[in-house]
């Protein structure tokens, strides 16, 4: 734990160096998350037209029919489809920036548009797993007990993790390798197989980052709720926003910076190249 919690801090600060050459990127996380706000916001207008959250709300049994769950999915994997987008615009500007170049919004942006169908193709592929997972989620909640529940759901999260892993090069392999996803998923699994055996661990967590983010933002917005709730509100939005989108950018310049160093064994003046090679640890 102390291991992880060492290397995601030094993980940290070297991307924030990075990320203030460029403070741009922080703008594709920002980008990603209105464009699916956007969808949802078009969806959420087609089901108020034909009466569906009417329909909803009329009785507490009424289901979606066929078109309602045609337009959730429409709306669900186009969202999806647009916070990877940007995802791979920023792995792109990130790369552009660790090989000494000068990337800015437009030059991510034009670096992957020719990648739609690929993006695509990805978006499909890593939705629908998700909705499966979620789905054998909920059954291991709702129709087991006791130890068989508990079995279940640990069952599941090893899935949830196993793909996480597997899928964990896609984006950038999707952009530097212009190959398909299934292409980029296999290739991905095997970098981690071939770099750090079958058996890994990772050693760094931006998890943590991003609820120490959280945490930091909710100081000013709780002194804030006693004095100005609406100001409050507005405060934690935009700081909220800010400093998500800051871990996501940081994020997204480490894992360009970590295929460089698995894929291509390029080492980068802004990452050391023990760190990168203790990002993922072989468990004993």
């Amino acid at each position: 734990m102390f291991r992880t919690i060492g290397n995601t801090w030094q993980i940290t600060k070297l991307s924030w160096k990075v990320l203030q050459l460029d403070r741009e990127l922080i703008f594709f996380p920002i980008m990603g998350t209105l464009g699916a706000v956007l969808v949802g916001a078009v969806a959420a207008g087609v089901f108020g037209a034909t009466g569906t959250f009417d329909r909803l709300g009329s009785t507490g049994d009424a289901e979606f029919n066929v078109v309602d769950l045609i337009i959730a999915l429409v709306a669900y994997f186009g969202g999806l489809y647009m916070v990877i987008f940007f995802n791979s615009a920023l792995v792109a500007a990130a790369r552009e920036r660790l090989e000494g170049g000068d990337p800015n919004v437009m030059s991510g942006i034009r670096a992957v548009r020719g990648m739609w169908l690929a993006i695509l193709g990805w978006t499909l592929i890593t939705g629908t797993v998700g909705l499966i997972l979620q789905a054998l989620q909920s059954m291991a909640r709702e129709n087991s007990h006791g130890v068989m529940r508990i079995v279940a759901i640990i069952l599941v999260s090893l899935l949830q993790t196993a793909w996480a892993y597997i899928t964990f090069f896609v984006i950038p392999i999707l952009v530097v390798e212009r190959v398909g996803p299934i292409t980029a998923i296999r290739r991905s699994g095997s970098l981690l197989r071939q770099s750090w055996g079958e058996q890994l661990t990772a050693s760094f967590s931006f998890f943590l980052i991003y609820l120490l983010a959280i945490l930091i933002v909710a100081i000013p917005v709780v002194i804030l709720v006693f004095i100005a709730p609406v100001a409050a509100i507005i405060v934690g939005v935009i700081l909220g926003g800010i400093a998500i989108a800051s871990v996501a950018a940081m994020e997204g310049i480490f894992k360009a910076a970590l295929y460089e160093w698995v894929a291509e064994g390029k080492g980068s003046e802004w990452f050391d190249r023990q760190l990168l090679a203790d990002a993922y640890m072989q468990r004993n």
